[in-house]
């Protein structure tokens, strides 16, 4: 076999397995989800019914959770978004001083355990009397998403041409106008792959949303830990693929959208 023939066999090859990994683990959760036993050695469920499925959601419960969790993710990503806008174009620009330090202060908090950075931020909410509210989980989520939106964003901009807003400049457009009609146009891609990256941490946080909103805000998140410990697997495949629904739905439209800006 030529080099060539081996290149376009692993061309073939290699999305083939990527879509077999991706899609084996969302096929058994499915499997999961619609049976109504599924015991060892069975390779496959008994029986399939959609009862499970329409009972869940169909819970106020869970619809609520549901709602809470758009909430706080949809806010997180704005708040991280505007926060991180600024920041990224300034960490971008070339020879920029002390980059190296900001961007290692910026993701210290993943260092510690995600229980000990938990409950440091709970003792502090505490502090403020804001422990047990949407506002807590929100400033909360703030801690691990920034660092990505800022890092996306910064690479976008470094990519970024600014010739082309100095050019607008010259032609009369003012800061408004230029950040309207040229960087958020040529930045769509990137500022959609970051909204998609913070909106999945945000809303896969499960240790700061239960420590942080001391049992009183329930997300979706929350819920599948809760039935992952129940033993019932059709509750926990149904919760799971409710939970990962938003998160695929986003990733697929910031890589479509990615695909489309790098295309020729």
């Amino acid at each position: 076999m030529s080099v060539s023939q081996s290149a376009r066999l692993g061309r073939l090859v290699a999305p083939l397995a990527a879509g077999v990994v991706v899609a084996t683990p969302i096929a058994v959760l499915a499997l999961a989800a619609l049976s109504t036993g599924w015991f060892f050695p069975d390779p496959f469920p008994n029986s399939l019914t959609t009862e499970h499925l329409s009972t869940i959601l169909g819970s106020s419960t869970v619809r609520a959770s549901i709602a809470t969790g758009l909430r706080v993710s949809a806010t997180v990503t704005a708040i991280a978004l505007l926060v991180s806008w600024p920041a990224s174009r300034v960490l971008a620009r070339p020879q920029m001083p002390g980059r190296a330090v900001i961007i290692v202060l910026l993701f210290l908090p993943s260092v510690p355990p995600a229980v000990g950075l938990a409950m440091g931020i709970d003792v502090v909410l505490l502090r403020l009397d804001l422990a047990g509210t949407h506002t807590a989980v929100v400033i909360a989520h703030l801690v691990p998403t920034i660092p990505y939106a800022v890092a996306v964003l910064t690479a976008g901009f470094v990519r970024h041409d600014r010739r082309i807003e100095a050019q607008a400049a010259v032609l009369g457009a003012n800061d408004w106008q230029r950040l309207r009609l040229v960087t958020l146009p040529a930045l769509r891609g990137t500022l959609l792959v970051a909204a998609a990256l913070t909106f999945v941490v945000s809303w896969s946080q499960y240790l700061l949303t239960a420590l942080t909103g001391s049992g009183r805000v329930v997300t979706i998140t929350m819920l599948l830990f809760s039935a992952l410990s129940g033993g019932n697997p059709s509750t926990s495949g149904v919760l799971a693929l409710v939970t990962g629904a938003p998160a695929t739905i986003l990733l697929a439209l910031a890589g479509r959208q990615t695909t489309e800006s790098i295309a020729p």
